[in-house]
């Protein structure tokens, strides 16, 4: 029996076509193509969540690593991006417990400056306090909230796919998003009239 999609162009398919040639045929090219698109959404979560782009370098090919040898338990059908993202998040914890990242994360944090090119000085003022006062509170939460909020705020993930990735209820990500989004509201009121 030959399967129509194995001949399709490599570019046209799904991230899920894609990832059942890799786990079914070894194709190279399918897990290059997938590579090239994720690679870059990857690298730029792990670097908001290290702050040190040649670790967040090493755990993005770690994870792509991963994806190719777990290549045979990947669940036809099932959202590649919310698999890609749980093997990220779980390097990323793996990584907090072995290096103790939370104090180093909230020093880079606290350094760090928003750089930004408005005409009106005022509102970049105002950006610029507020981003820098919004990734102070962030270096402050846990790292659990802490990925729940990049994963929800900054790679615009949905309920569903942050479950998946965490491994909780749907349930728990909507009450600890509620709970992160009341307490940075109240922490950052100050800001509400500027913005």
């Amino acid at each position: 029996m030959i399967i129509p999609f194995l001949f399709r162009n490599i570019a046209s398919l799904s991230d899920e076509d894609l990832m059942l040639r890799v786990s079914s045929k070894d194709d190279e090219r399918a897990f290059d193509e997938l590579y090239n698109r994720h690679a870059r959404r990857v690298m730029g979560f792990l670097v908001r969540q290290l702050s040190d782009e040649d670790r967040a370098a090493d755990l993005m090919q770690d994870a792509f690593m991963r994806v190719w040898s777990s290549r045979e338990r990947y669940i036809s059908g099932s959202d590649f991006s919310t698999w890609l993202f749980s093997i990220a998040y779980n390097l990323i914890k793996n990584e907090y417990r072995r290096s103790g990242y939370s104090a180093d994360y909230a020093e880079h944090v606290a350094r760090t400056t928003t750089e930004e090119h408005d005409d009106d000085m005022e509102l970049h003022i105002d950006n610029k306090l507020f981003d820098e006062a919004l990734r102070a509170e962030l270096s402050m939460l846990d790292a659990d909230s802490r990925l729940l909020f990049s994963l929800r705020f900054e790679e615009d993930m949905t309920v569903p796919q942050i479950a998946k990735v965490m491994n909780i209820p749907e349930g728990t990500v909507k009450s600890r998003q509620h709970t992160i989004v009341r307490n940075l509201k109240q922490k950052l009121k100050q800001y509400e009239i500027r913005r």
